[in-house]
């Protein structure tokens, strides 16, 4: 490939990067910054038997209370704060599970039993991502365990085990200790721990988890399995979502939410699950998305809000932006963690439109969601693609008005023109954009041709020159000034120096071509959004000019 083409590729390449690297910026949902590497916070399990055994788990009851942590909660978990920026925080984690499990073993045998039994202090799940630990790092484990057989206290030992991806992966703690069973009769051990949810990277979720396959190895099924959920707020669609995935821990940093648990109940602020006849694979364990209650309490002051003064369309506004807010894709409409926000949104921006006629906001949001659903596919209709450019007008016009009712809105007419643009670009508009690159590159080769034409016949004349010279120069040499020599031919002016040749290629359109109903314009963004939305670009430019440097 020659460098013309080579040039031409690479800032084909960094304009489409820098196009959708803006799109980006332009129109994502403000989340939490990443802080440091997340650890692999430990979950709930089920006890495990060290050894073949005809005992089995006749019923387990798990109760898991979550609340909002305090800072005494950080020494229920091991780790080192530091290598994971936690440092730097009073409080290591949103919210904490208080966990209370009670397994009634059977032993069906006449003969009385002994044998050691094993609880996890870490996550031992094969599918962990344990890179994300740092080298030597210990896995970070509950500091809070306790048990009891039939109610008395007994004393565990906490032994490092290999960790199932590995031997280079981190060991992992178990916690285990001895347990007497009588024959033909019931035991019952209870377990107590502290469990901090975890945290997703980005957004306002948190996973709760508990592993039941540990409980496999019990002789028979699980004859009746519950766990009970304890919410700090209503525990309904709007706070609680599956896992569309199997567990992966972590980083979690783009949740997908899934369905409910299949079974699953909900009454006032708790969720129960039961099984019967459970024999628990690793597909049997249990994983949820949880909202985190500060972000519950946005909704509700909120909505509180509203239902004071249902005229207010300021209060209907900040009630769209927290409905918003909980959106995690790229074009910020489509709610995530929870399908049954993305309605009341609407309608709450369409409120505020009504409300506030001089708002622009409520029109870039209203045209974004209308164009969401049609984006993947290009699929959207004439009448919704009127309707969307409409929108955006109306927007553009209000924002002209006056540019300050945008400062820290979710979505500007700016963010609804990339949307647009993103997806008017389709495979006619790659194909006249192909024709183009074509006929440029028949220009520079043609323009190339008579470069070296021209070059070539410099080369020549040059050299005739240098010869001329040298034999003046021998002559003198050997005569003095009476020599007579051959004339030194004069070079034209166009001879003397190396012809540079004039590039002014034909200009390419850009990758994603603007409608004609629309105009740049700059929106007024949050000040940090505009600060990192300048260096991005900057460095982007930056580096594609070292980089096509370096190629010329």
């Amino acid at each position: 490939m020659d460098k013309i083409h080579l040039r031409l590729c690479f800032r084909q390449v960094i304009s489409f990067f820098l196009l959708c690297f803006l799109f980006t910026l332009l129109i994502s949902t403000p989340v939490r910054a990443d802080v440091g590497i997340q650890p692999i916070l430990p979950g709930g399990s089920n006890i495990k038997p060290g050894e073949e055994t005809p005992i089995q788990m006749a019923a387990e009851v798990v109760v898991m209370n979550v609340r909002q942590a305090t800072e005494a909660d950080n020494a229920s978990i091991k780790l080192n704060p530091k290598w994971y920026g936690y440092d730097q925080r009073d409080v290591w984690f949103t919210c904490i599970a208080e966990v209370e499990a009670d397994f009634t073993m059977k032993n069906p045998t006449s003969d009385t039993l002994s044998m050691t039994v094993w609880f996890p202090l870490a996550s031992a799940l094969e599918n962990v991502n344990w890179r994300t630990n740092l080298p030597g790092e210990i896995a970070p484990r509950i500091e809070s365990f306790k048990v009891s057989v039939d109610g008395n206290p007994v004393d565990f030992t906490a032994s490092e085990l290999p960790n199932p991806k590995g031997f280079e992966y981190t060991p992992l703690p178990w916690a285990s200790f001895k347990v007497t069973f009588p024959g033909n009769k019931d035991t019952l051990i209870h377990v107590s721990y502290l469990v901090p949810l975890q945290p997703s990277a980005k957004g306002f979720t948190m996973a709760l988890y508990y592993i039941f396959q540990t409980g496999a190895g019990w002789a028979g099924p699980i004859g009746k399995a519950e766990l009970i959920l304890n919410l700090p707020y209503p525990a309904s669609m709007e706070t609680l979502a599956g896992m569309s995935n199997s567990l992966r821990l972590p980083p979690m940093y783009l949740p997908k939410a899934g369905k409910l648990p299949f079974g699953m109940t909900m009454e006032g602020n708790q969720a129960r699950l039961t099984w019967k006849g459970f024999e628990p694979g690793p597909e049997d364990d249990f994983a949820i998305w949880l909202l985190q209650p500060d972000k519950w309490q946005e909704i509700a002051a909120a909505r509180a809000a509203v239902q004071a003064n249902p005229q207010d369309g300021k209060a209907w506004l900040q009630l769209a932006f927290v409905y918003h807010s909980l959106s995690l894709t790229r074009t910020n409409t489509r709610m995530v963690f929870s399908d049954q926000f993305l309605d009341p949104c609407i309608q709450a921006y369409r409120k505020a439109a009504i409300l506030l006629p001089d708002h622009p906001v409520p029109h870039a949001a209203l045209g974004l969601f209308a164009l969401e659903p049609h984006l993947a596919k290009q699929n959207a209709p004439a009448d919704v693609l009127q309707y969307v450019q409409n929108e955006l007008q109306v927007a553009r016009d209000l924002e002209a008005r006056d540019p300050s009712l945008t400062e820290g809105a979710i979505i500007t007419s700016e963010g609804l023109a990339n949307a647009l643009n993103y997806y008017l670009y389709n495979s006619a508009t790659e194909i006249a954009y192909l024709g183009t690159v074509a006929a440029y590159k028949v220009t520079e080769t043609v323009r190339a041709t008579l470069e070296y034409a021209t070059r070539t016949v410099w080369a020549i004349d040059h050299a005739t020159y240098l010869a001329v010279w040298a034999t003046n120069m021998n002559c003198w040499a050997t005569a003095g000034a009476d020599c007579t020599a051959t004339p030194i031919p004069t070079l034209t002016p166009t001879q003397t120096l190396m012809p540079k040749p004039t590039r002014t290629p034909t200009l390419l359109p850009s990758r994603v071509p603007t409608p004609t109903v629309i105009t740049a314009k700059t929106a007024g963004n949050e000040t940090n959004q505009i600060i990192i939305t300048a260096a991005g670009v900057l460095a982007l430019l930056l580096a594609g000019f070292a980089a096509s440097k370096r190629l010329r």
